[in-house]
């Protein structure tokens, strides 16, 4: 009977304490919705920091966001309408590599195409 009863108890404790760990895991419960999630296919862009590539490449922010053709003041164009830059172009304003330009804006170099 005291066994029983320890058994019991015991048992009653794990079961508690397995529901106050799931309790306190608001991602067991709540997971990320589905307009919190990066759509499949596309990749999360980070922002560019121009001031630094542009301090890197000894020129000005202005003069780095023309070559770019990136607006002075951007505004967040709906999707679908934003547009590569020239990197090409643009080192070639610059007086740069391509290479030297994308290591400047932190953007990955393009694999060889076959």
């Amino acid at each position: 009977m005291i066994i029983r009863q320890f058994l019991a108890l015991a048992a009653i404790s794990l079961i508690l304490a397995a529901c106050g760990q799931a309790g306190s895991n608001p991602t067991a419960q709540n997971p990320p919705q589905a307009s919190e999630q990066i759509p499949q296919g596309r990749r999360s862009h980070r922002q560019i920091d121009f001031t630094a590539a542009a301090q890197k490449l000894g020129v000005t922010e202005a003069k780095l966001k023309e070559a770019l053709g990136v607006p002075t003041n951007p505004t967040n164009p709906p999707d679908g309408e934003r547009r590569r830059p020239d990197l090409k172009a643009a080192a070639t304003k610059l007086g740069v590599t391509e290479e030297k330009l994308r290591e400047a804006l932190g953007i990955p170099a393009r694999p060889p195409s076959n």
